[in-house]
């Protein structure tokens, strides 16, 4: 009797142990989160809305050259937010780099209707619409930007 009852405890102990041995073990291989080795730097923005979000995603697509993917992620925000000027303006710049010259323009005209009180984005879309009218070959309404809006 004395035996049975030493060995019922050795085997829930051990019971016990291999139970212990794998939590361990288990914890041991979690996996755990590398940190980025991107060769862009990542700003951590802090983001108040969905919109906000994916224009941080375009900005960061367009460091990286990533220009459809940047378009993508401006057609996203632009159907939450259709009446923010940046949006307008950033998918013009993605335009701009697509060689989608007209559209540039188109995108920098709508931009520049809602940039109220941004004088700043309105001095950006100008300037993006002379480059755009220089690329199409149209000289003289470059040159009309140049003289009307960009002359300091």
């Amino acid at each position: 009797m004395k035996r049975s009852k030493k060995l019922t405890y050795w085997r829930y102990s051990t019971f016990i142990l291999s139970i212990l041995g794998t939590l361990f073990l288990l914890h041991g291989c979690a996996v755990q989160q590398k940190e980025s080795t991107t060769l862009y730097p990542v700003k951590k923005i802090i983001v108040k809305n969905p919109a906000e979000k994916l224009l941080a995603n375009a900005k960061q697509a367009l460091l990286k050259d990533e220009f459809n993917q940047a378009e993508l992620f401006l057609e996203r925000a632009l159907r939450l937010e259709p009446r923010s000027a940046k949006l307008w303006h950033t998918m013009g710049q993605v335009k701009f780099e697509q060689q989608h010259h007209a559209q540039t323009v188109q995108f920098c005209l709508k931009s520049n209707s809602l940039a109220r009180k941004d004088p700043q984005l309105i001095q950006k879309n100008w300037s993006l619409l002379e480059k755009a009218y220089l690329r199409m070959g149209e000289t003289e309404k470059a040159t009309e930007v140049r003289r009307q809006f960009l002359a300091p």
